[in-house]
């Protein structure tokens, strides 16, 4: 095959990339909340006609200046769509900067004075600084989750590829311009330009599809969420408790608690819903875990449910008690009133992975919330075997 239609064929093979930019769209109007899966799609356009451009007989000055705009764009686009996954983002005065400074110098050295590698090493010098500061920001931020540790490996290895094209720049003997048959052959065959198609035909798409792959999981975890929380307090659900607390339970012994807020409905009598629903969510804020891994859920109206992995009976009750005094010792300022709220704790456990199902620990723990009402409220009772104490 001639040198000028493999460069060709190896440009075009970006073109792909479109149906990848095409997905991107496709996330975003599932879930417009998703601005940054935008930019991941105008990243991903830039960075495909900024390869054709150099395919098509433009003349090299004309084509690499189009290139040297389009490019810059396309990587500012590209990290504006990482950083904005995590709540963040490059000022923009900081990416026009970026694109302006680097058009202007690609320009310089393809008009007044053509060189093909200064061209290369401004393009690669401006991507590395954007990527690696990029990079620094996310993991300053904190890496929690495996997709945002994906992310970060993903810009790691492409700050990686972007690096090493600058090295086979410094050891590459190319021609100072593309103006022959000769001098295209001559590029190449440099280990510069194999660095390019690797960095351009392989790390480059594979980052922008990881992108894509982590921004549908995005969607996924929070269609999940919203399936498996409760919109005011922010603890699971019923459902997103049942099934949480069902897999834990057999993995381990644990307690279960239920807790009820006494005489819930009087608040919402007497001082409105509004009322009632701040009392929930500073319940909710008491019950959430801190460092251990306790399953939070509310059930219903005030009623919320709390599976303790690993604790016995006698655990259970210290926390129980411990939390209905936290309960009872909050105030809450709704308007002019301040609210004061009880609660009734039923608490039953387990002794080993698996001995009593989860639908038969919520019945034994609702006897003995059962018994905590009946007792006079604002208390903790536990029921075990059978026998309520």
């Amino acid at each position: 095959m001639p040198s000028r239609q493999w460069l060709l064929a190896v440009n075009l093979g970006s073109v792909a990339m479109i149906g990848i930019g095409l997905l991107f769209v496709v996330v975003w109007m599932v879930d417009r909340r998703r601005w940054y899966a935008l930019s991941f799609a105008g990243a991903v356009t830039g960075f495909t006609l900024a390869g054709l451009v150099l395919s098509i007989p433009l003349g090299t000055a004309a084509a690499s200046s189009i290139h040297g705009v389009l490019f810059p764009i396309a990587v500012a686009l590209l990290i504006d769509g990482v950083l904005r996954r995590r709540a963040q983002q490059f000022r923009w005065m900081t990416n026009a900067a970026f694109v302006v400074v680097l058009a202007v110098v690609v320009c310089y050295f393809a008009y007044p004075m053509p060189l093909l590698i200064a061209r290369i090493v401004t393009q690669n010098v401006g991507m590395a600084v954007l990527v690696w500061t990029a990079s620094w920001r996310l993991w300053r931020s904190g890496v929690t989750t495996t997709r945002d540790r994906v992310c970060l490996a993903a810009m790691c290895l492409l700050g990686a590829a972007v690096m090493a094209n600058l090295v086979c720049a410094a050891l590459s003997d190319v021609p100072r311009e593309l103006l022959t048959d000769a001098d295209l052959t001559a590029y190449l065959a440099s280990a510069l330009e194999y660095a390019l198609i690797v960095a351009t035909g392989l790390v480059l798409p594979g980052f922008v599809a990881t992108m894509l792959a982590v921004t549908v999981v995005d969607v996924i975890e929070d269609l999940r969420a919203q399936r498996d929380r409760d919109e005011l307090t922010g603890v699971l659900n019923r459902w997103g408790f049942n099934h949480r607390a069902e897999r834990m339970s057999t993995s381990a012994g644990c307690a279960l608690a239920l807790i009820d807020l006494d005489r819930f409905k009087r608040i919402n009598d007497l001082l409105g819903h509004a009322a009632g629903d701040a009392v929930l969510v500073m319940v909710a804020r008491e019950l959430s875990p801190g460092a251990d891994e306790s399953v939070v859920g509310r059930l219903g109206g005030e009623e919320f449910a709390v599976l303790l992995p690993g604790a016995d009976l006698d655990r259970a009750l210290v926390w129980a008690e411990t939390t209905r005094r936290r309960i009872e010792s909050l105030t809450i300022t709704t308007g002019e009133h301040q609210v004061t709220v009880t609660a009734s704790i039923g608490i039953t456990a387990s002794r080993g992975p698996g001995v009593v199902r989860l639908p038969d620990l919520l019945e034994m723990a609702d006897k003995a919330l059962y018994a905590a009402k009946a007792g006079g409220r604002n208390r903790v009772a536990a029921e075990v075997a059978g026998a309520t104490h």
